[in-house]
């Protein structure tokens, strides 16, 4: 079975039957994804998102990464966060630059005398402010058309505007020990993992490769780590989240190390 690949249009060939979507690799650009045809759960961004399925994400932000994606922003720049959350992110950039002008945009609902957020979708709502600085950190692995996502947050991006992307490594450690356990007939860490959560599943190629096809130009690469605390693992005996956890551990240790961490930042100029 094959179809095409959402960041080069190669033909993508099946990987694996997950049980939720078939996932899909392309051998010309290395990209990993859920094919949305055969998805068999959708991801909805309910309370429940925030508050339990992924409560640990958001009670530990990793705010080591924020301090160091704040260095990037110009003195009283005007900033965006596409796809910002409950705002954490804008909340700690107003905490250290109250010189920034700040704004987000997200399916929920948040409010703040100080940050503007909106709410809704990037692709349909009438935002007319270019912005000097936008973010988006840890969606674009969540959109179906990953293109059209790229395109419109450099639409948002006034012209030498800065961009920056986070989002997963397929290509780290984690995900290769995913991939093993799978292949021993442990398939816990794959079947999360893959989970259609994330549609996509960039390698460092594939999302250099998305970026530049996008007409925009990469200055930074960076490899790095989530909090091994704002894990969501699915079990609930807390000795085998503490057994799972220390693997977690370990291949973000060697993954620090060899440069295939479990997650990446790109930062682009326009």
């Amino acid at each position: 079975m094959s179809v095409a690949c959402p960041v080069c249009r190669a033909t993508a060939h099946l990987m694996a039957k997950h049980p939720e979507a078939d996932i899909y690799r392309c051998g010309h650009c290395t990209h990993a994804f859920s094919d949305s045809a055969s998805m068999r759960k959708r991801e909805s961004y309910e309370t429940d998102y925030y508050e339990d399925t992924h409560r640990r994400w958001f009670r530990y932000p990793n705010t080591r990464l924020f301090d160091r994606l704040m260095a990037v922003i110009p003195h009283g720049a005007s900033v965006l966060d596409v796809g910002c959350g409950r705002g954490d992110f804008l909340r700690h950039i107003h905490s250290k630059r109250p010189d920034v002008k700040l704004t987000g945009i997200d399916y929920h609902p948040n409010q703040d005398k100080v940050i503007r957020f909106l709410e809704g979708d990037a692709f349909s709502l009438d935002i007319r402010d270019r912005f000097d600085v936008v973010f988006s950190l840890a969606v674009i692995e969540h959109v179906q058309e990953c293109t059209s996502f790229v395109c419109r947050v450099r639409e948002l991006t006034k012209r030498g505007g800065i961009i920056v992307f986070m989002t997963l490594n397929e290509s780290s450690i984690l995900y290769g020990l995913g991939r093993t356990g799978r292949a021993l007939g442990i398939p816990l860490a794959f079947n999360r993992l893959y989970s259609c959560h994330h549609t996509h599943h960039f390698t460092r190629e594939s999302l250099r490769r998305l970026l530049e096809s996008c007409s925009l130009q990469v200055s930074k690469h960076i490899m790095h780590n989530a909090p091994l605390k704002a894990m969501d693992i699915p079990v609930r005996s807390p000795a085998a989240d503490a057994v799972l956890r220390a693997a977690v551990w370990a291949a973000f240790t060697v993954g620090s190390l060899t440069s295939k961490t479990y997650q990446q930042t790109i930062i682009c100029s326009v």
